[in-house]
């Protein structure tokens, strides 16, 4: 794993160099076409940790699930989507420029 890179920003303590890691959870059917360029697109951010969930069809679906693939920054999904009951497609995916543009603002934060 690479390390995160040191943004070098300032803590309200007054700290510089300390890292700034963003986490990104994925939830994802196993079916799911959308899901593999997305992947290597966060594999690829060494300031990104990435956690992937798999949804399997017939069980339980994780909170904040709404359809495959599902991005949560952070813990929040900032690309909308109604939560879902079952494993299914998301009607609407995140595009991997959609998810670049996300971490982008963080980082100019």
């Amino acid at each position: 794993a690479v390390p995160p890179r040191y943004l070098g920003k300032m803590t309200s303590q007054g700290h510089a160099n300390v890292p700034d890691v963003v986490e990104v959870e994925v939830l994802f059917t196993s079916d799911c076409p959308n899901v593999g360029a997305l992947q290597a697109y966060l594999a690829a951010q060494p300031d990104v940790s990435v956690t992937t969930t798999a949804v399997v069809e017939d069980g339980p679906v994780p909170v904040g699930f709404a359809g495959s693939p599902t991005v949560l920054v952070n813990g929040t999904n900032p690309f909308g989507g109604r939560p879902v009951e079952a494993g299914a497609c998301a009607l609407s995916p995140p595009s991997v420029a959609e998810v670049a543009a996300v971490l982008e603002r963080l980082r100019a934060r």
